[in-house]
């Protein structure tokens, strides 16, 4: 019976470590499948503790993740829409992440893995996004005439056509070959992007229509299409910029730990913390940017001599000159526009939302509230921008939100996660130099959360929170490892 518990057991924990490995693959490409990957891990997790009896080990940081869950639940249960506040929940529980990585990675090897499959995966997506600038997405609209079936259909200048009848388009000749080798009685579904983010839309029209409409002449102009802002397959700058960047803190932290004797290691961290930082500024994402060069600093503060913390300050100085031209030269502004209509939507919401944390101290109004009540809670930015967001800032978000127990408790969180951190990689340096790269690329990671915090809601933000709580995860997995004889396998 005992033998048979443990094969039970050292099967189900190699299907939770296949799950955490697809976990690592998916992520910087698929919100669903990374979210699919952890929660099977979690529910062979318990079924494991359920065979086996094993009991879990206490983990660090217990106490401010509970108090921030519970005030969290209680303000969902005292918001004046509980059925939409429970929905934004799904975001506060994304801790377990953390708990399934801590208590389920048994040796550095397994870490190991992980890291290397995350680097890899990033490398991909920022391929794939060369790959979208070169080749291309479709065949981009450059300019139409108004009174045509084409435009009666939908289709408006900068659309970019991406399929016709499911089949892909790169090009004005592939799309009038795949209009020509269409029947002529047959509608055409037309599938396109438009707008910013780059969103999904399809018409119907008839081969004849669309000839008409003036394929391959002056008429309709028709060009290669490429993004404006680098999206990935995540769907949206913002949220793809800010994936990447912990993965990038990451990539720059190993590579500052990689063995002097491994030239090819080094070069492929490199490789990789480039292709990141590129695809990162073609996002256009300020503060993805700035993120990443706060935590690539941090961690060259921890990690490199002063010969190294020298020439790596003015590499990063020079990727920051060269990232600031480039703002400027697509969107039009520097790092920080006082007239740009972002800028103002945020002050005012900021404003808006000092004005609701005195009214609401306690608890707040409840998340996802704002958005059924708005016009009740006089939120300015709304009726003069007709966007309806949110407060560009978690902890101001917390606050009205949840109220300021819930905005203490997250803030010890942070805190007292930055002395984790700092404190673990003190204790991990003399024990293995991968480790200690793993643990400074999740504080720098963490960091960059931290800066972009400030500007934006980032907990709301599923991948980021994902890749934030698997990072402390492992972290805590390396540190209930320096107890645990051979666990440290990786030197």
């Amino acid at each position: 019976m005992h033998s048979s518990l443990e094969r039970w057991g050292r099967w189900l924990d190699g299907a939770i470590f296949f799950f955490l490995c697809l976990f690592a693959i998916l992520l910087p490409h698929s919100i669903k499948g990374s979210q699919h990957a952890w929660q099977i891990a979690l529910v062979l997790w318990l079924v494991k503790l359920a065979v086996t009896r094993e009991r879990p080990f206490p983990q660090p940081l217990t106490a401010p993740l509970l108090a921030y869950v519970v005030l969290s639940a209680i303000s969902t249960m005292l918001s004046p829409d509980p059925y939409v506040s429970w929905v934004q929940m799904k975001f506060v529980c994304l801790v377990i992440v953390g708990i399934v990585f801590a208590q389920n990675l048994k040796r550095l090897s397994q870490v190991r893995i992980l890291v290397f499959l995350l680097l890899l995966s990033g490398l991909a997506a920022a391929g794939f996004t060369a790959w979208q600038y070169t080749y291309g997405i479709g065949a981009q609209v450059k300019s139409i005439l108004p009174d045509t079936a084409l435009s009666h259909a939908g289709i408006r200048p900068d659309d970019i056509i991406t399929r016709v009848n499911g089949h892909n388009v790169h090009t004005a000749a592939q799309l009038e070959r795949a209009v020509d080798q269409s029947p002529a009685e047959a509608l055409l579904r037309i599938d396109f992007l438009r707008g910013l983010p780059l969103g999904r839309r399809t018409t119907f029209i008839s081969p004849d229509g669309f000839r008409n409409s003036g394929l391959g002449t002056p008429n309709l102009q028709l060009v290669r299409g490429k993004p404006v802002r680098a999206q990935g397959t995540l769907r949206h700058y913002g949220v793809f910029a800010e994936t990447l960047m912990p993965i990038g803190g990451l990539a720059w932290a190993m590579l500052l730990c990689a063995q002097p004797q491994r030239p090819a290691l080094r070069v492929l961290f490199a490789v990789i913390f480039l292709a990141l930082g590129m695809t990162i500024a073609a996002t256009q994402t300020r503060r993805a940017l700035a993120g990443l060069a706060a935590g690539c600093f941090v961690a060259l503060q921890l990690l490199a001599g002063r010969r190294m913390r020298v020439l790596a300050t003015a590499a990063l100085g020079l990727l920051l000159v060269a990232a600031t031209f480039w703002i400027q030269h697509t969107r039009g502004f520097g790092w920080i526009a006082v007239h740009d209509a972002g800028t103002q939507y945020r002050v005012l919401m900021w404003e808006d939302g000092l004005r609701l944390v005195r009214q609401h101290p306690w608890f707040g109004v409840g998340m996802g509230t704002i958005f059924n009540h708005w016009q009740e809670w006089n939120i300015r930015a709304y009726a003069l921008y007709h966007v309806q967001w949110h407060f560009h800032s978690d902890y101001a978000q917390i606050a009205v939100e949840r109220g300021l127990p819930a905005l203490a408790a997250w803030l010890w969180f942070l805190m007292a996660n930055f002395i984790f951190l700092r404190g673990l990689l003190r204790r991990v340096h003399t024990r293995s130099r991968f480790a200690s790269g793993v643990v400074a690329g999740v504080l720098a990671g963490f960091v960059s959360f931290l800066l972009c915090s400030l500007v934006e809601y980032s907990l709301i933000d599923e991948t980021l929170v994902m890749l934030l709580f698997s990072f402390f995860g492992m972290a805590v997995a390396i540190d209930h490892m320096l107890g645990v004889e051979g666990a440290i396998d990786v030197r």
